[in-house]
């Protein structure tokens, strides 16, 4: 009778430890589900982009002022691009659009910075780096794959102590890396997404 309330006490306490461990054990288990869609900003670029991210907290990496997360990006791009084609000393020089549409996907390694944070309401700057892989060559003219890399602030609200809402406000630069020449049509676009982030 007497060791009752010593196991009962030793149980107790162990079940407070538990309690106190779940938010960090959770925050572990962090997931973001975001969809952008981004408009071109050069007249000579004229490509939309699409993209799907999915990524996971990557606690090992965070820092006190920085949060790692990676994961995987899908991207559809329609459009096309302008180039010059033919001989300005033979007189047949003109610009030529050509078809820019393709899917690609690949990782992706994203950061985030918390700004500040009042109330349910959080600001935080991203950014992110990802080479994907397309189903051609792409923006004509390049090669099947590119590095896209992307920044920009996210404003957040907390629906509760497991998830946020967001609205995010992003820049993208695409280009295989090739340097400036006619292997490499780079392009920039500027967009909006939306993004949910929960802890399971």
């Amino acid at each position: 009778m007497l060791l009752l309330p010593a196991l009962s006490g030793n149980a107790l306490c162990h079940a407070q430890e538990r309690a106190n461990a779940l938010p960090e054990t959770q925050a572990g288990r962090e997931m973001i589900v975001e969809v952008q869609e981004l408009i071109p900003v050069e007249s000579d670029r004229k490509i939309r982009t699409a993209n799907l991210d999915v990524l996971f907290r990557i606690r090992t990496f965070d820092t006190p002022d920085f949060k790692f997360h990676g994961g995987l990006t899908v991207s559809h791009s329609r459009g096309s691009i302008t180039r010059q084609t033919g001989s300005f000393q033979a007189g047949t020089l003109r610009d030529e659009a050509y078809d820019s549409t393709a899917t690609g996907a690949g990782p992706v390694l994203a950061v985030l910075a918390e700004l500040g944070r009042r109330g349910n309401l959080s600001a935080s700057l991203h950014g992110s780096a990802g080479v994907l892989l397309y189903d051609r060559d792409f923006p004509a003219g390049a090669s099947r794959y590119d590095f896209m890399l992307r920044y920009g602030p996210t404003f957040s609200y907390r629906l509760n102590d497991r998830q946020d809402l967001s609205l995010s406000l992003r820049g993208m630069h695409v280009s295989n890396g090739q340097g400036f020449n006619q292997h490499n049509p780079q392009y920039n676009a500027m967009g909006v997404g939306v993004q949910f982030r929960g802890a399971f």
